[in-house]
């Protein structure tokens, strides 16, 4: 089994909630029908939404293509726009994600409740401290790249663990 280890100890447990799925499957887990402040827009056109800041960047790996992404912080009404274009994220230098430290993992429904809400980006560290202090979830703040090569880390953990599984192939679910 590939090492984990590139995975932060308190995000290992994601790991476990979808181990044995496709990557692609993920998909349908983080899909929005509904407009959330996460957005992703292909090059066809078709604008995506999900449950939280991470599921674009996770996107952007499974899908492989190139993105636009708008994620709105809290309290702010102008979404931060991300680009990714060959497998590389443009994003503001300054903006920050927000990642659980404590989230439950054991189900998609304990994701959903406990990691996707407080997965969040900001402007800046100052914006990711001031919200910070009045979450009632402990996060730590990590740069749009250290998220982004995260996201391409646990997307690359899962394809390895479906292979593994003697899921792997062409077909995706």
């Amino acid at each position: 089994m590939p090492d984990a280890s590139p995975v932060p100890t308190h995000l290992r447990a994601l790991l476990n909630c979808c181990e044995g799925q496709a990557p692609e499957a993920m998909l349908r887990d983080f899909v929005m029908f509904t407009p959330t402040p996460h957005v992703i827009q292909t090059p066809s056109g078709v604008r995506i939404y999900t449950r939280c800041a991470l599921d674009t960047l996770l996107a952007a790996w499974i899908l492989d293509e190139n993105l636009e992404i708008e994620t709105t912080p809290p309290g702010q009404t102008q979404p931060l726009q991300l680009t990714v274009r060959n497998g590389r994220l443009q994003a503001p230098t300054e903006a920050v994600m927000a990642f659980p430290t404590q989230a439950e993992t054991q189900t998609s429904a304990d994701v959903h409740r406990s990691f996707c809400p407080y997965a969040l980006v900001f402007s800046d560290e100052e914006s990711y401290q001031a919200w910070s202090a009045t979450t009632p979830v402990p996060t730590t703040a990590v740069t749009l790249q250290d998220a982004f090569q995260l996201a391409r880390t646990l997307t690359d953990r899962l394809t390895s663990l479906h292979t593994l599984n003697g899921k792997g192939g062409a077909s995706c679910c």
